[in-house]
């Protein structure tokens, strides 16, 4: 199998695993990529998946979460202490999340995550879970704006017990 099939074998794998897992699928293109699908769930979350023509060893995964401009305004309105503080808890909770990152200092405007796997590992277990900890810290980014510029609290824990 040559190089360019090859590719495009990993891509068809890739596109049905998303697709078996009821993301919607587009295909747009970039130079610097054999080939990138773009996956959105209901929630209008958007991860790009690609291989990288000068890294086509594995399968790059990326999310971009941009900090509308009420949130940014919010955000700069609050004490340095505190702005030092969130973006500390975030950095540390992506690191936690095994994440890499861009975009979490000052000026926050747009936070970049990526994971990336190897083919030499590319199965469908290890490709969904390294895609649903991208999904994940999406979710960690939008939520922590949220919990901080809008004084969210989690919801409680019920202490009833649910009758059946």
């Amino acid at each position: 199998m040559g190089k360019n099939e090859s590719m495009e074998a990993t891509r068809d794998k890739v596109q049905n695993w998303l697709m078996s897992e009821g993301w919607q699928i587009a295909e747009p293109t970039h130079p610097e990529f054999a080939w990138l699908i773009r996956a959105e769930d209901g929630g209008e979350r958007k991860i790009l998946v690609g291989q990288n023509k000068a890294r086509e060893d594995r399968v790059h995964l990326e999310a971009n979460v941009r900090i509308s401009d009420d949130h940014r305004k919010q955000f700069e309105s609050l004490p340095e202490d505190t702005r030092r503080e969130i973006l500390w808890g975030l950095r540390f909770r992506l690191l936690q999340m095994n994440v890499d990152f861009v975009g979490v200092a000052e000026p926050i405007q747009d936070v970049i995550l990526t994971q990336r796997i190897y083919l030499d590992g590319l199965t469908k277990d290890a490709f969904i879970q390294r895609f649903l900890t991208v999904r994940n810290a999406v979710i960690a980014v939008i939520w922590s704006t949220i919990q901080y510029l809008e004084d969210v609290k989690p919801p409680a824990k019920s202490t009833e017990k649910t009758k059946h």
